[in-house]
């Protein structure tokens, strides 16, 4: 009823692991650009580091209108971390788009996305409810 799943999750691609990190602890920052920016300023030690370098987080995130019927704001989902494509560096930043990722991921009891680490070949994640797999 508040808009809320209750949880975010934590993909660490080094460590091929996946965790859940409490949406209560950023709810103050409401959701999508708020709470994914106050998790990259936690989870990023040095702000200085370029886009590639696997201390980056890479945050996709819903808002509590997120799988609801409210126009315009239920199908967003925010992106954030630092960016690859800034010369002379890289620098945070923010984006967005719409569809049906951040509705199938509210509904899968998921408020956000938090990437850390690098995988040593490329994957996907497999998000199923509460059985997440890193393939």
């Amino acid at each position: 009823m508040n808009g809320y799943a209750g949880k975010i999750l934590k993909v660490d691609l080094t460590r091929r692991k996946v965790s859940a990190i409490p949406t209560s602890k950023y709810a103050k920052w409401v959701g999508g650009h708020g709470m994914g920016s106050a998790i990259f300023f936690d989870l990023v030690k040095d702000k200085t580091i370029d886009g590639f370098d696997p201390a980056n987080v890479v945050t996709m995130m819903t808002s509590p209108f997120s799988g609801t019927l409210v126009p315009g704001a239920s199908a967003r989902t925010e992106v954030q971390g630092i960016g690859v494509q800034s010369y002379p560096i890289g620098w945070f930043t923010r984006s967005n788009f719409g569809g049906r990722f951040a509705p199938m991921l509210k509904f899968a009891g998921w408020d956000g996305l938090a990437i850390v680490g690098k995988a040593s070949a490329p994957v996907w994640l497999d998000i199923r409810d509460n059985k997440v797999e890193i393939r």
